[in-house]
């Protein structure tokens, strides 16, 4: 990255700054001038004081006085003059006049020449040369770390080490330690020092008792930042220990150079880009004996900075696009480049260490005194700057996730996962570079007057909205696609416009009496039907028109209570989801809920969400036979499907689920007949089945729109709606189910407020498609060609099965 430093001054630099500096050395190198001479002098006055006293320790003390000058000739005691290992050395010490070293400048040119010989122009130029100091300060201090740093990491150190071998150099060298209020907001650590390994490219810091070891086959992203009253100034190197990964770095350091060159006053976001992606994707690398092309990561880009922001708002990306935007005189930039030998593509992934205060952060009120406790230990430590759960740690913070979870979800402060590409590919990143014992490392980039290559670039990373790699995409294929699902951007953005919105959430005690109700009906109709024979016609029907509505509600129920929104105590919830499968006949509530959860997490992606066809489903069935054949046994597919896909850990909560189960059907056979059971499990099936309210199960998340077949390839773009809302009458049988863009986006709201979210945002809905009848969803599904089992949004990868299902989370 770079040392940001801005337009409207670079043009006085070539006059003053170079004299400046080799004054500012030359005092920096006298050992008997300056501040060190008068520390010098105040001390021999203490001790001249001291004699004063008289007597035997006047005496002493002057004896003490005499052998401390000849030490003083010898330069035993002066102010360093160069930088310790490990910088530990304030660097306002080394350039005690306060000017620093300006870095490299690039001439302006085309139109803009006028700004180096127009007099007028440099002196308003040089009236702007303060917060330049402070830019070249944090470049010169990062370079100092930047240069230990990568002559120092090797294989066997963990990532942990690393980070805080880092920060505590930055610390030392700005003067700013960070543990009193306010001090880090002057100056320091501008953002988490990442660590980014192979397919990880972004925002990967070491929480507590990360054990990570670097090894000597990494290839490792090293980024952090200084800054100096709120001036950021970052720059990101890319390790490698093995000559096998050279290529992959020489191609991203120079894209980064080539974004540097084109970058200047007037020049268009988008043409950066086209050079930029020119330059580094006509590059390819072996690995391993595979030949892979190196991609730009398109959907990370570079950006402006601000004080105190390391985003700005502006984006540079990184491959061609048709962004007319210019870069404008007084704009501090970032470029930033990105290559992988993966998807060129990034999400979401691992444990999130990386949070922010919103500039824009909603004023709402917070229920939880933990959230308005840690809310003010970071505007008071860290304002708008990027911060880790280390750093919180560090200020000895203790028990604050909890809170810090509350303010990410009120919309105060945003959380910044770590962005990866495909597992098993390499990623690299570079700004303006410098190559140290074969490390290349970056420096700067900032566009203002002249562009200036200091040492700096910045971050919190941005994703454009360019589209990922095309794949090979056939017409009866699925929907695919690399970019996030829609739910987690909405659900910000309604926080942000309604920040009230987040009172809707918590448990309804409604949810417990329509369950028992529920319950008891379904148990009365079996003891009635006891005697009634099977086949007949007054079974079925009751079995149809009541048996499977009940359970299909006590489906929903279950359903609704995996999200813990029945009552407060976790426990309570797994006990009333167990006693609501009772009538359903099988015992299903204990595994529903975390293959359920993980759809949520992991909506879309193939192999975790099991909502999903398989490919076996979309060969066999994707006819009209196959899909009134899925139609008709689709309770049973949503049954087996889910072992096929993977096995969640058999549990104590699993064990309850069978016994439960087990005993009611036993006593019920035992006081009514065998009848009373088949008719439950009758009514299960049917609910499942050619039933209006098993409508639901295909409105969700099927694409009924018909669409391009290039829609099918994620480099065309094209949007694709993954989930479909249904707001018809028999909602209320199923909880709600139908609001179900409105569930997805806020899973902690309950069946009865939904349409309350529904009204309260309803400019965020009001456009997305939607079903008018679940009848209808079911006879067009099976007669529509264009509308099949192949018509679904799927992800090769991304979510988590929330971390990887333990025991305890499948129980919690």
């Amino acid at each position: 990255m770079a040392a940001p430093a801005t337009t409207d001054a670079l043009a006085n630099l070539k006059i003053k700054d170079p004299q400046a500096v080799m004054a500012s050395a030359a005092a920096a190198k006298e050992n008997g001038n300056g501040p060190a001479a008068e520390a010098e002098d105040s001390e021999d006055e203490e001790e001249d004081k001291a004699t004063g006293d008289g007597g035997a320790d006047g005496a002493a003390k002057k004896k003490r006085k005499r052998k401390r000058k000849p030490k003083k000739a010898g330069g035993a005691g002066p102010t360093p003059t160069k930088q310790s290992s490990p910088p530990r050395v304030l660097l306002s010490t080394l350039f005690p006049s306060g000017e620093y070293p300006a870095g490299e400048e690039v001439e302006y040119r085309d139109e803009n020449t006028y700004r180096t010989t127009n007099e007028e122009k440099r002196h308003l130029d040089r009236m702007n040369n303060d917060f330049l100091q402070e830019y070249r300060q944090g470049a010169e201090i990062h370079r100092q770390v930047r240069q230990y740093a990568a002559k120092n990491i090797k294989p066997g150190q963990s990532l942990t080490e690393i980070a805080e071998g880092i920060e505590d150099s930055v610390r030392a060298l700005t003067g700013h330690q960070g543990l009193e209020e306010g001090d880090n907001i002057k100056g320091g650590i501008a953002f988490p020092t990442g660590v980014n390994l192979d397919h990880i490219a972004a925002h990967y810091s070491p929480n507590a008792g990360n054990k990570t070891i670097l090894q000597k086959e990494n290839v490792m992203k090293v980024d952090f930042g200084v800054h100096i009253n709120g001036r950021i100034v970052d720059s990101a190197f890319t390790m490698s220990f093995d000559p096998m990964y050279d290529n992959l770095l020489t191609a991203v350091r120079e894209g980064t150079n080539t974004g540097i060159r084109e970058a200047g006053i007037d020049a268009r976001l988008g043409e950066i880009g086209e050079r930029i992606q020119e330059t580094m994707e006509s590059y390819e690398v072996e690995i391993n004996g595979d030949t892979f092309p190196v991609k730009c990561i398109r959907n990370l880009n570079g950006h402006d900075i601000r004080q105190w922001q390391i985003h700005g708002g502006k984006s540079v990306p990184i491959v061609k696009s048709n962004d007319q935007t210019k870069m404008e005189e007084g704009e501090v930039f970032a470029i930033e480049t990105f290559g992988s030998t993966g998807n060129g593509y990034v999400r979401d992934d691992l444990e999130c260490s990386h949070y922010a205060k919103r500039a824009d952060a909603p004023n709402v009120p917070l229920r939880i005194a933990s959230a308005s406790k840690l809310l003010n230990v970071i505007n008071k430590n860290f304002g708008t700057l990027p911060f880790c759960r280390r750093y919180l740690d560090r200020l000895g913070q203790e028990k604050y996730l909890l809170g810090l979870n509350n303010l990410v979800s009120s919309g105060i402060v945003e959380a910044y996962p770590p962005l990866v590409d495909k597992k098993g590919s390499y990623t690299a990143q570079f700004e303006h570079a410098d190559s140290f014992y074969k490390m290349p490392v970056s420096t700067s980039t900032v566009t203002t007057s002249s562009i200036a290559k200091s040492n700096g670039t910045t971050r919190l990373r941005v994703e454009s909205k360019d589209a990922p790699p095309s794949i090979d995409v056939k017409e009866h294929d699925f929907f695919w696609t690399y970019t996030e699902e829609p739910h987690r951007t909405r659900r910000q953005a309604i926080i942000k416009a309604h920040p009230e919105v987040t009172k809707l959430c918590g448990p309804e005690p409604l949810t417990k009496y329509v369950v028992l109700f529920v319950v008891s009906i379904q148990v009365l109709c079996a003891y009635l039907l006891r005697n009634t024979p099977f086949l007949s016609w007054q079974f079925f029907l009751t079995a149809y028109i009541i048996g499977a509505t009940a359970n299909q509600n006590l489906f929903l129920a279950i359903h609704e209570i995996s999200h813990n929104l029945a009552f407060k105590a976790a426990s309570a919830n797994r006990a009333i989801a167990i006693f609501a499968n009772l009538p359903i006949g099988i015992p299903y509530s204990a595994s529903f809920r975390p293959y359920h959860l993980t759809h949520h997490k992991s909506l879309g992606v193939d192999g975790l969400d099991t909502d999903l066809p398989t490919a076996f489903e979309a060969v066999f069935l994707d006819s009209i036979l196959g899909k009134a054949f899925f139609c008709t046994f689709q309770i049973l597919f949503y049954a087996v499907r889910p072992i096929f896909v993977y096995k969640v850990p058999f549990t104590s909560v699993h064990f309850l689920n069978i016994f439960a189960q087990l005993f009611f059907d036993y006593v019920l056979v035992k006081t009514a007949s065998l009848n009373s059971l088949y008719y439950l499990i009758l009514s299960s099936f049917l609910a499942g089945s050619l039933h209006p309210c098993a409508g639901h199960f295909i409105a969700e998340h099927y694409v009924f729109e018909k669409q391009p077949t290039a829609a099918k390839d994620p480099k065309t773009g094209v949007a694709i709606p993954e989930t479909f809302s249904y707001y018809g009458a028999l909602n209320f049988f199923t909880y709600n189910v139908g609001l179900h863009n409105e569930h997805h986006d806020f899973p902690a709201v309950p069946w009865t407020r939904l349409p309350a979210l529904h009204e309260l945002a309803k400019e965020f809905y009001a456009d997305l498609p939607q079903h008018k009848s679940w009848i209808g969803v079911i006879w067009q599904f099976v007669w529509d060609k264009e509308v099949g089992m192949t018509c679904r949004v799927k992800r090769k990868e991304g979510g988590r099965k929330v971390g990887g299902w333990t025991q305890q989370e499948v129980q919690a």
